[in-house]
Order: structure tokens, then C-alpha cells, then sequence
């Protein structure tokens, strides 16, 4: 099974008290990781190389078609126009991951995508 990032983190302080110090769960590490070669677009941001991005927020994936016209439009550049597409363009220090989604049984991609939307 591919292994999704599960940083749990805690806000700050709030003048609407219901929403301060509460804690959540992004499902990103927010950390620069290596994708590859096949993502390098040759541009940087900042210190980052041009073949290193940083992990998004996972939540709210589910919800990306409503704002993108009914339909998905994934990776830094929006090439990738499904989740699965997505998962396997990862390369780098992904390529394990991309390794353990390709070797899922059709049963198991489709559970793990229906996780993945329902984010």
C-alpha cells in the first residue's frame, strides 16, 4: 500500500475561539522531495531545485474538479488530469510509491483513490 503523508498539525491562537489551537491533518509532509527527471521543468523557486517540489495538502483533492471546470488538473503544471495519472508521473524519491500503487491489485487503486477524493 502507498504510504500518504500524515503530518498532524496545530494551529495558533484565534479571536473566534471554536477555531484556535485545533488540530488537522493536511496528509502533506511539506517538504521538498526529489521527483525526477520526467518533472524537472528546468525552472526554480527559490533554493529548490527545478526537479524538487514541495509536497501539497492533500485535502480538499477530492473537490479539485469543482474548481477546475468538473476536471482534474494535477502536478505543479496541471498535466496530470487524474489522481491515478498523477501517482504515476512521481518519480525520485517517489518511485517506490509509484512501485507499490502500480503493484495494487484494481481493487485496492480503486479504494485508495476513492480515500484519496474523499479528502
Amino acid at each position: 500500500m502507498c504510504k500518504l503523508p500524515q503530518t498532524h498539525l496545530k494551529n495558533g491562537p484565534s479571536p473566534i475561539e471554536s477555531i484556535a489551537y485545533k488540530e488537522f491533518h493536511p496528509y502533506t509532509d511539506l517538504l521538498l522531495h526529489d521527483m525526477g527527471p520526467g518533472l524537472d521543468d528546468g525552472y526554480t523557486e527559490g533554493t529548490a531545485k527545478s526537479y524538487e517540489w514541495r509536497t501539497p495538502p492533500l485535502w480538499g483533492l477530492g473537490l479539485s474538479p469543482n474548481a477546475q471546470g468538473g476536471k482534474f488538473y494535477l502536478m505543479h503544471d496541471g498535466r496530470a488530469t487524474s489522481i491515478q495519472q498523477a501517482i504515476e508521473m512521481h518519480g525520485g524519491e517517489a518511485t517506490k510509491a509509484r512501485t507499490n500503487y502500480t503493484s495494487l491489485n484494481q481493487a485496492d487503486k480503486d479504494a485508495l483513490i476513492r480515500f484519496l477524493k474523499s479528502l
